[in-house]
């Protein structure tokens, strides 16, 4: 099924792929002052353009000679200035450089929206289940995906879909199996440090050097900093392919020092920037305040509140776990992950689709917090993307709350749309088709969105699927045999006292010889295929 894909952003995890046709503006911080700069996006057939305009300076455009998006990453070049641009994606704007003659500065890209992109609110208008069934029986077919969906309207659940682990080898599952949520861990940590502001027992205000005075910059950073990612603190995690917290416990002594030893890459306050390490510090607060370990508070405060039945921190040493996979030769193979002990607080919670449903339900129907202090958490205007450890999502004009989440080959996100009384909860534990695409494509689709489904590149199928087609075939309606057999990795057939031919891939079961227009498609539970050309079909049984 292919209709028609709109342009539109959708900001769901702390790294989102994009649709950046459109108007993004910055400004071009020179140190001494701030050039405002428009950039205008425009799709192509084989790739983009661009062309910037600098209102302080002139009305003209100036068109940029080269213009790439892959990857998340923007880049540009405008060769008669010298220039070039480079900005990687975050949450909902670009963070990057522009660099001229040598010099270089700091320019961040934001969306600016048009009012005529505005869709309406569902309304009470029932979502198309089928429709979201056909997209992700698409990914899965195509081997794009492996995950769970599930979407509640008025805190009961209205969709669910689990899909693609019947392609995991050797894995035992239940419907209750459980996922790593990544960063979702944060959103949940932020809603019990806010408890903890209601019983008068944390300030939003309170520096961090009450609490860990060896951190540099402590007496400047408050918790609200910490919480909203302006603290200006790194991130200890760094990148996965360090992985220094894969394999074993480091234990808090090693992280701390981490943090100690990095310091700020910012002042307290000045720039959003976003920080496991931030996070890290809170949940161990959290435990100093608690007096009690963070799996313990997890339960008491969030788990039994909500009835949360089947979400667990590392803590608890879970064991009903989905590990992460990549795709490799056409085989699903386990991803090396984190020791989740190594993240507690901000990466280490296990949950299924469902229960990410009840949590954001239950915050934004106060089992957790007040209605006064969930306000707050989401609504401060200075806060343009997160909250006090919540994020604002749009789709369009529709905004959404809630967070995303990855670990080094699982990625999630769950968010609670106020007006609809909507909530959305998506996990993928294996992934080819990127993560992101794959949430705004339910998301166009729940919105009743035109949206042309990704066309992707079939033409490789791992050895293990060809072995289900080889044989030797005839067919009743025709006296000809038809020997199917495997070649240096491919699929050939070859018809009696004909020359052999290489069948190309299409899709699950279905391979293709264009040059003479055949297609066949397999038939392996019946021990059959059929062969089209020219219009007609021949039924052929493996002997």
């Amino acid at each position: 099924m292919k209709i028609k894909l709109l342009s539109v952003l959708v900001f769901l995890a702390h790294l989102c792929h994009a649709q950046i046709e459109g108007t993004w503006k910055g400004e071009l911080d020179l140190k001494s002052s701030k050039l405002p700069i428009i950039i205008k996006v425009k799709k192509e057939k084989n790739g983009y353009s661009s062309a910037l305009t600098s209102p302080m300076q002139s009305s003209q455009s100036i068109n940029a000679d080269q213009t790439q998006f892959s990857n998340d990453e923007l880049n540009f070049e405008i060769q008669n200035l010298g220039a070039s641009y480079k900005g990687t994606f975050k949450a909902d704007h670009f963070e990057g450089n522009f660099t001229q003659k040598g010099r270089t500065f700091p320019l961040n890209f934001f969306r600016e929206f048009q009012k005529s992109q505005d869709i309406p609110y569902l309304n009470g208008k029932t979502i198309n289940s089928k429709k979201i069934d056909d997209f992700l029986d698409y990914i899965v077919r195509n081997n794009q995906g492996i995950g769970s969906v599930a979407i509640f309207r008025n805190g009961s659940e209205v969709y669910h879909k689990d899909f693609g682990q019947e392609q995991l080898k050797n894995v035992s599952y239940d419907k209750n199996t459980q996922y790593q949520i990544g960063s979702v861990s944060k959103l949940i940590t932020a809603v019990m440090l806010l408890q903890l502001v209601e019983q008068n027992k944390l300030s939003l205000h309170d520096k961090l050097s009450k609490f860990y005075p060896e951190i540099p910059y402590a007496e400047s950073i408050t918790i609200k900093q910490m919480m909203n990612h302006t603290s200006g603190l790194g991130d200890y995690v760094g990148k996965p392919e360090n992985n220094w917290l894969f394999g074993k416990p480091v234990g808090d002594a090693a992280i701390i020092s981490a943090i100690t030893k990095e310091g700020v890459n910012s002042l307290p306050g000045k720039k959003l920037r976003y920080s496991n390490s931030a996070y890290f510090l809170l949940s161990r607060i959290l435990e100093k305040l608690h007096n009690q370990p963070y799996h313990i508070i997890l339960k008491e405060n969030i788990l039994n509140k909500a009835e949360m039945n089947h979400t667990f921190s590392a803590l608890d040493h879970p064991d009903n776990i989905f590990k992460s996979y990549e795709l490799s030769n056409g085989n699903w193979t386990e991803v090396k992950d984190f020791d989740f002990n190594n993240c507690i607080g901000l990466g280490d919670i296990v949950s299924t689709t469902e229960d990410m449903n009840i949590f954001i339900n239950a915050l934004f129907n106060g089992k957790f917090i007040s209605e006064k202090t969930l306000k707050m958490m989401t609504s401060d205007k200075d806060e343009k993307i997160f909250g006090k450890g919540i994020m604002k999502m749009p789709f369009y004009n529709i905004i959404s709350y809630g967070h995303g989440g990855d670990t080094a080959g699982t990625h999630s996100t769950v968010s609670y749309q106020p007006e609809d009384k909507l909530s959305f909860a998506v996990t993928i534990n294996g992934k080819s088709f990127p993560h992101n695409q794959l949430f705004l494509g339910i998301l166009n689709l729940m919105y009743d969105r035109n949206y042309e489904y990704p066309v992707f590149d079939t033409s490789k199928i791992s050895k293990s699927e060809l072995e289900k087609y080889p044989g030797e075939y005839s067919s009743k309606d025709i006296p000809l045999g038809l020997k199917i057999f495997i070649k240096n990795d491919k699929l050939y057939a070859q018809g009696t006292g004909q020359p052999e031919f290489e069948l190309e891939y299409i899709e699950k079961d279905r391979f293709k010889f264009d040059p003479v227009g055949l297609s066949i498609t397999f038939l392996p539970e019946k021990s059959q295929l059929q062969l089209t050309q020219g219009g007609k079909t021949f039924l052929f049984d493996r002997k």
